[in-house]
């Protein structure tokens, strides 16, 4: 059974480890990273601050408006740092070459905690198939700007290593077969439209079966709101 709780903001300090679904949008959902250039700057930002911290980040992806990733963080606090600098980074960036003068971002990121058992996948599914569902490439492995390429064509990734992810070598006994069985999966529409509804809300959720929601409410005593912080 497929349990999504919704909840107050849960400080992230308080999670501990964890797998979560990341998302920050351009201001009034303007284009932001609307070139090349933009793009892969801003990946050049995630990669570099990336080496501050210890987390992995399993998959992602950078549209023109928004970003997406599903990271695993061994402090939260560390995620809170990676993502708040790397956006205040990019802030800059944009300012610079593009002129004007305030924030760029929507506001302070979002995120969810995700089960790693059963789910992390079929996230990886959604935040790589998002050019597909913006209509801008047929197949997800053929946008340049995610991580779709590393698990399908073994492709140089500066953010992914597919060794690294809890769930790639169950995907069969060779690098060729667990390429095959990853394009499946992600090729895979229907699947894909019926798991939409679990991970395009990325605030104040927990995805998860029962047992993990249970696990997460036990590991932090009680749920407390969490105030909008400053960014």
């Amino acid at each position: 059974m497929i349990l999504l709780v919704v909840m107050g903001r849960i400080s992230r300090r308080r999670l501990g480890g964890g797998v979560f679904h990341v998302l920050n949008r351009g201001i009034n959902k303007s284009w932001i990273m609307n070139d090349s250039e933009d793009r892969d700057f801003f990946l050049e930002l995630l990669a570099n601050e990336k080496r501050k911290f210890k987390m992995n980040v399993y998959h992602w992806c950078v549209m023109s408006n928004h970003f997406h990733l599903a990271v695993e963080a061994l402090k939260v606090s560390d995620l809170s740092s990676y993502v708040g600098k790397v956006c205040e980074l990019y802030s800059r960036h944009f300012h610079k070459r593009h002129g004007g003068c305030g924030t760029v971002w929507q506001g302070r990121f979002k995120s969810c905690v995700v089960q790693k058992e059963g789910y992390l996948l079929r996230l990886g599914r959604y935040i790589e198939r998002n050019p597909v569902r913006a209509e801008i490439e047929k197949l997800p492995w053929d946008y340049a700007w995610s991580s779709a390429r590393a698990y399908v064509k073994g492709s140089v990734d500066v953010l992914v290593e597919p060794e690294m992810h809890p769930v790639w070598n169950q995907l069969g006994d060779s690098e060729r077969r667990r390429r095959v069985k990853y394009s499946q999966i992600l090729g895979d529409a229907n699947e894909a439209i019926s798991d939409e509804s679990m991970f395009i809300d990325v605030r104040n959720r927990v995805v998860g079966d029962e047992s993990f929601s249970r696990s997460l409410r036990s590991s932090l005593g009680r749920l407390i709101s969490r105030k909008p912080g400053r960014r």
